[in-house]
């Protein structure tokens, strides 16, 4: 009985150390996976260098103010670094075939903050709007679909009549944009950061502005891009002979039209003046006959989330918009934005150029020193029935 004991309390000792000897290899396998994601996390989150071909080690960052500086005293002693990555640079552009006279190119090493603020503060780009950057060579060819196939029903030895898919090209050639920024010489001889990010932010916006109204309503025209509302075969919908005041149906319609061009998909959004979100968010729906105020359609104490989801798709709002249109006896009549922003292609070539004045109007007077910063874009609708625009909505201004 004794040995039976003895043995019965072996074998659950084998079989507890073979449980813990289990767990303690499964333990050091998901320790050595927890440490292997780790490091891969650990080698995600240090910081990247930008690199530029011939700078070995980029330690230092890209100073606007010292470029400015250095380019208008003639001096670099104390932009050395700036020289090399404008040598750099230079030399790239010249191996591309392009000229740099009359002005200094701003290396991919500052482009890309000023393109990350740009498109914070451009309407398109946070619709979805697609960016190419840096690009080369002109124009910039980009195929799309113009015509599909056609499928056919066919009787037994019977011959399938052909179609072709079509394609052509959507071409963007360079149209330059710019932004005159004027500085007190004692602020850039200081190079303030904190000035200096005020400077970058105040020129990303000031471009945005204008890749947002040529976007909308570029003509196409006098070194324009060809925007929305100027883009041939885009859907429309009129409210009236002489405009009207938009209703929820009229958006409603917008989106039917891109609904009926198997259109309504990808990065769907609305622009528009904010007289119209005003006015929308005033709709009243009368109660009983004869009511002549009625209830809020949205109710007001909840007005942003209600509007965003009666119109069930993101919104974004500009000033830029004019409220001034005329149609037939309407007037100050304005434009509503409906469709998939990503078909909004919007191309930048290489970095920006940056020349100096300091004899401009009152700059020597006042010891300033202009500076012109130009960007190479264009933009172009890549499915023109991928947008639907209203533009004779009264904006009741």
């Amino acid at each position: 009985m004794l040995d039976q004991i003895k043995q019965a309390l072996e074998e659950q000792k084998s079989l507890l150390l073979l449980q813990f000897d289990t767990k303690m290899k499964e333990a050091m396998e998901t320790n050595s996976e927890l440490a292997t994601r780790v490091a891969e996390l650990e080698k995600q989150a240090t910081p990247r260098k930008v690199h530029l071909a011939g700078l070995e080690d980029e330690k230092e960052q890209f100073s606007f103010f010292k470029a400015i500086w250095a380019i208008k005293t003639h001096n670099w002693d104390n932009a050395g670094f700036e020289k090399e990555i404008f040598e750099q640079t230079r030399k790239r552009a010249m191996s591309m075939g392009t000229g740099s006279a009359g002005g200094y190119i701003v290396p991919t090493i500052y482009i890309a903050e000023i393109i990350d603020l740009l498109k914070a503060e451009a309407i398109v780009a946070s619709l979805g709007a697609t960016f190419l950057p840096n690009l080369q060579g002109s124009p910039v060819q980009i195929p799309r679909q113009s015509g599909g196939s056609t499928g056919y029903w066919v009787g037994e030895n019977t011959a399938i009549t052909a179609s072709d898919l079509t394609l052509e090209q959507l071409s963007l050639t360079p149209k330059k944009v710019g932004a005159l920024v004027k500085l007190s010489n004692t602020l850039v001889k200081m190079s303030n950061p904190s000035a200096e990010a005020l400077v970058r932010r105040d020129i990303a916006a000031t471009i945005a502005l204008q890749i947002d109204l040529k976007a909308l309503r570029g003509s196409g025209s006098a070194s324009q891009p060809t925007g929305i509302a100027s883009t041939g075969s885009i859907n429309t919908v009129a409210i009236g002979d002489n405009g009207g005041a938009l209703t929820w149906d009229h958006l409603l319609d917008m989106e039917y039209t891109l609904a009926s061009e198997n259109a309504l998909k990808g990065s769907l959004g609305y622009a528009m003046h904010p007289s119209l979100r005003r006015k929308l968010l005033k709709t009243r729906i009368a109660q009983y006959s004869g009511d002549t105020a009625g209830e809020y359609m949205v109710a007001p104490v909840m007005s942003e989330a209600a509007f965003k989801t009666w119109l069930s798709y993101p919104y974004r709002q500009t000033t830029q918009i004019p409220v001034n249109l005329t149609k037939g006896t309407g007037t100050k009549l304005t434009e509503v934005y409906f469709g998939n922003w990503a078909e909004l292609i919007i191309g930048q070539w290489g970095g920006m150029e940056i020349a100096l004045s300091t004899e401009t109007s009152d700059a020597f007077e006042k010891d300033q020193t202009w500076v012109r910063v130009l960007q190479e874009v264009d933009m172009a609708v890549r499915h023109p029935k991928s947008f639907c625009l209203i533009n004779d909505a009264e904006s009741g201004l």
